[in-house]
């Protein structure tokens, strides 16, 4: 004779539920980030101030007191400095190319995008703009920016505004003087085979003359193309 089948006391049934619960949620995959989310991959230290990288943020709503983040030139790679709170967050070499390609054509519009095959580190994937700015990528990661004087006018935004100067956040860019240059960074500045050549804070730059009001004319950090 077939048993009949008892039905579980309320106290195990709510037992298995609960087990058969918790097994189902661990079996579920880790959420994913947002697809184009501009916060992925770009790690903040501890504590540091956040900006805000998000569409709404970047393009605020008309009538907004919020401004975009303005871009800087630094050592370790680049700088977004909120120009409402002068809070800043670093955009670090060591990036992933697509996040750093969805920030900063945020910031600085369209880029045009290559690969310089002849470069001493090897093969490097860059993004660059007519303001004369180029950011180059080894192996899929940002490693290292360069800028020029460009003949060219300056790059505008997405709403059609010229970008503002690149400089450091010490206010050094093309065109700064010597004099500048030694103000802000205690600079180390020689004859090279690329002419007057300093270096400073993780920073490397052509001087086009040797006395006081000699001007930058060309800025560096990280990985380039600099044929010597």
């Amino acid at each position: 004779m077939t048993k009949p089948i008892r039905s579980l006391r309320p106290q195990r049934l709510a037992t298995v539920l609960l087990v058969t619960a918790l097994l189902a949620a661990c079996q579920q995959p880790a959420e994913k980030p947002a697809e184009g989310d501009p916060h992925a991959g770009i790690e903040l230290p501890p504590g540091h101030p956040q900006i805000d990288l998000s569409q709404g943020g970047i393009a605020a709503e008309a009538g907004a007191a919020q401004h975009p983040p303005v871009m800087s030139l630094d050592g370790e790679g680049l700088r977004l400095v909120d120009p409402d709170s002068g809070a800043t967050r670093p955009l670090a070499f060591g990036v992933p190319l697509d996040q750093l390609k969805l920030v900063t054509e945020k910031l600085k519009g369209p880029a045009e995008a290559g690969r310089a095959a002849e470069c001493g580190a090897g093969p490097l994937a860059y993004l660059s703009w007519k303001d004369g700015l180029t950011l180059y990528a080894l192996d899929g990661l940002f490693a290292g920016w360069a800028l020029d004087a460009a003949d060219s006018p300056a790059a505008k935004g997405k709403d059609g505004k010229p970008v503002p100067k690149l400089t450091t956040i010490s206010g050094i860019g093309i065109g700064s003087t010597r004099a500048q240059l030694l103000d802000v960074y205690d600079a180390k500045i020689e004859q090279t085979t690329l002419g007057t050549e300093f270096n400073a804070a993780g920073l490397s730059g052509i001087l086009d003359g040797t006395g006081a009001k000699a001007k930058v004319t060309n800025l560096w950090s990280g990985v380039n193309c600099v044929f010597r």
